[in-house]
């Protein structure tokens, strides 16, 4: 387990930055001490699982931002009324919940949190309590590992990776779009491996780190129940574009964090636009 600490690190980016950091440690601890404990589970879905763990941990981060911001704060689990301000701080206390609760492995768990600013997000940091590993990037300053920078590979070939799909757990929300794609991508043009894990946002981290075949994913989301909210793609979003890689919606266009469509993230937008045009092969097909 890493032994990195990123308070001092992300100081020196901004006090934004390091606030940010603090309500995601927060975040953690309340997530290490729940691990592999028997919790109170509720079900808010199909494969939807909420514990008291989540919103101590919400509890947590937004104690550490309010005390130093008198922003507001969209929350998961305490404030989840995706209400638009250009300014405001973005919680996810704990991605992965499902996985979480049902000992799915250390590496699915993470803590994220955002900040928006002028209607755009400013910074990012994604933790993973179980695993010790740091992500985070502010706008135009690049994103760090552990406090190495981040930076994404270019050359990648669908033909040459893989692929993970982020489903629903309830198979009715399945929407059209995702269900074509990955019947899609397990065709002869598609990708080397396409694969179904349990959805976690945090995956996009595991795509720039880039140390494995592991190239890009693609998040279902439905309008009639999303999966994906801002909460979810704010904090990867950021950093993942600021290490070179990229949040696409199915235009084409970078991902809206208030908008319900499914989402395709890649580490290079060569990639993306090879998975894109595969959407076209069947509208064409249609």
């Amino acid at each position: 387990m890493s032994t990195f600490c990123p308070i001092e690190h992300s100081r020196t980016i901004s006090e934004q930055l390091h606030t940010a950091v603090l309500a995601a440690q927060a975040a953690g601890v309340i997530i290490r001490d729940g691990s592999e404990k028997l919790n109170v589970v509720e079900q808010k879905g199909v494969g939807d699982l909420v514990s008291e763990v989540d919103r101590d941990a919400d509890r947590a981060a937004c104690d550490i931002l309010r005390a130093a911001s008198v922003l507001p704060i969209l929350s998961e689990e305490l404030n989840a009324d995706q209400t638009t301000s250009d300014d405001m701080w973005i919680v996810d206390p704990l991605d992965g919940s499902s996985a979480y609760l049902m000992s799915a492995g250390p590496q699915f768990p993470a803590a994220l949190i955002a900040l928006r600013e002028n209607g755009a997000t400013r910074l990012g940091v994604v933790y993973f309590p179980l695993t010790d590993q740091w992500f985070y990037a502010e706008k135009n300053c690049g994103a760090w590992h552990n406090g190495n920078r981040l930076l994404c590979g270019t050359g990648d070939s669908l033909s040459d990776v893989w692929v993970e799909m982020n489903q629903y757990g309830d198979a009715n929300l399945e929407t059209d779009y995702f269900r074509n794609l990955k019947e899609r991508l397990r065709s002869n043009n598609g990708a080397r491996m396409v694969t179904s894990t349990v959805p976690h946002s945090g995956v996009a981290m595991r795509i720039a780190i880039g140390d494995s075949l592991l190239a890009a994913a693609i998040h279902d989301n439905n309008p009639a129940c999303t999966k994906q909210a801002a909460w979810d793609i704010a904090a990867p979003q950021i950093i993942m574009e600021e290490a070179g890689g990229v949040f696409l919606n199915p235009d084409g266009l970078p991902s809206n964090p208030f908008e319900t469509r499914p989402i395709i993230v890649s580490r290079s937008l060569k990639l993306a636009q090879e998975i894109i045009a595969l959407t076209t092969e069947i509208s064409t097909a249609d």
